[in-house]
């Protein structure tokens, strides 16, 4: 079968439809959950009813999966943003929900193009009607404008998906706590109901383009970094059309084959955005994916230039949360426990009144994760230090060496649900890390941050 065979004409958005499905999705699940109980009532064996409740959990999300449309975006979200406040097992299943939906056929994404753009722009553009790229909530088709010859990216929303994420997102929130794999708190409420928020901001590609345009304007000479170029005369809403931009994955072989210069060169530049986007816009790129990055080679010399896609996630910093969150990460850098403490309960992470051995466990797990941007001294591992004195950071063992403390500090009990800000920069800080690992870049972060030290007073 082809593949245009094998493309949608329509998405099923309509309310009634998405509300019976999930309806029978609950009552499957339940089924499967009775079963397990009694089972487990009646043999005993803890280790087992893990498995079987993991398994379970998998046939849920499985499930899930097949709904598409902001279905599988709601739980993907859920994964990427709200994984700390999930049974692990629910998180671990939520993780590898797939955008596999099929592509949309090239009639029902002209109409949306015609609706969107009108006939006369359209009749600017030469489209290749077989899509780059699909996922949940739209596709990616490639362009040439014909006057200049210019190739171009236009991505384009499904029709009425927008008009389902209310409705899907409380119908996965209910189905999600009357199956019971999620807790039903006031403030997890809250803090899912942010990521709605967040959902509803991705599909405003008209803020989407606004925050392209941005990023664009503040890199502009920075040679390190490309950033689309946006088309605003084909751009709406539901229509987002930028300039191709040609480069490989960052998973790609040509990309791990560059020298060791070159990938130290990507990867402080990584560092380097991160530390802009937190102290000097204030404004930030949520998601973690490496897929938002993209490394165009230079095959001519060693000027490798990071690519930035996708910034559906951009997210303004309040500046009370920016300062006191800047200062904590400063203060973890320079070792001064007494302003990171100070901050930390400023923020409501801590209570003064906690146990010392609780604050003291706190502020200590905050000190390692800035491990790899200060200076390197006796605290850092063998393993974490390259024959000539870099960070490695692959090599460090750093996540799992934070996440050992964070299990024996036994803090959970104590540990305050934290700024929904903090939890997205904290993620991001965590991809930056990963990402840099994943191209084993080795270098010393301290001169990057050195720049926003303050000054010591004369």
């Amino acid at each position: 079968m082809g593949d245009k065979e094998k493309s949608l004409h329509r998405l099923k958005t309509g309310a009634f439809s998405r509300r019976f499905e999930l309806s029978k999705l609950g009552v499957r699940y339940g089924a499967r959950a009775v079963r397990q109980n009694l089972w487990q009532r009646l043999a005993g064996d803890d280790d087992a009813a893990l498995a079987k409740r993991t398994e379970n959990i998998d046939f849920f999300v499985e499930e899930l999966g097949r709904l598409k449309g902001s279905v599988v975006k709601i739980g993907q979200m859920m994964a990427t943003y709200g994984d700390y406040m999930m049974p692990p097992e629910v998180a671990e299943a939520l993780h590898k929900l797939e955008d596999n939906t099929p592509p949309m056929s090239w009639r029902a994404i002209q109409k949306v193009l015609l609706k969107e753009l009108g006939e006369e722009a359209l009749l600017a553009l030469e489209i290749d009607e077989q899509p780059l790229a699909a996922a949940s909530l739209g596709q990616v088709h490639r362009a040439v404008l014909r006057e200049t010859g210019e190739q171009l990216c236009i991505k384009v929303q499904y029709l009425g998906v927008e008009d389902t994420i209310d409705a899907d997102f409380s119908a996965v929130m209910q189905l999600m706590k009357v199956s019971r794999l999620m807790p039903s708190t006031r403030n997890l409420d809250e803090w899912f109901g942010d990521i709605r928020l967040l959902l509803h901001k991705e599909v405003d590609y008209e803020q989407e383009r606004r925050d392209l345009d941005f990023v664009r304007n503040a890199l502009r000479e920075d040679a390190r970094f490309v950033v689309p170029k946006s088309y605003p005369e084909f751009c709406t809403r539901r229509v987002l059309t930028m300039s191709y931009e040609q480069a490989a994955s960052v998973n790609a072989p040509e990309v791990s084959e560059l020298s060791q210069s070159r990938r130290n060169r990507l990867g402080s530049a990584v560092l380097e955005l991160f530390l802009s986007e937190l102290f000097e816009w204030r404004r930030m790129q949520t998601d973690p994916n490496f897929g938002n990055f993209r490394v165009r080679i230079d095959e001519g010399g060693e000027d490798d230039k990071l690519l930035l896609l996708d910034f559906g996630a951009m997210r303004l910093l309040p500046d009370g949360f920016a300062g006191e969150f800047c200062d904590m990460l400063l203060a973890a850098c320079q070792r001064n426990k007494s302003l990171f403490l100070e901050r930390s309960i400023s923020l409501g992470f801590m209570k003064s009144h906690f146990p010392q051995s609780v604050l003291n466990n706190f502020v200590d797990i905050g000190i390692d994760i800035a491990e790899p941007l200060r200076p390197i001294d006796e605290t850092v591992p063998a393993r974490a230090i390259n024959a000539e004195g870099q960070y490695w950071w692959r090599n460090s063992g750093l996540p799992q060496r934070i996440a050992k403390r964070a299990v024996t500090a036994s803090i959970s009990k104590y540990f305050a649900l934290p700024p929904k800000d903090f939890l997205y920069v904290m993620r991001k800080l965590m991809g930056v890390y990963a990402l840099i690992a994943l191209l084993d870049a080795q270098f010393n972060a301290d001169g990057v941050v050195e720049k926003y030290l303050p000054k010591a007073e004369k």
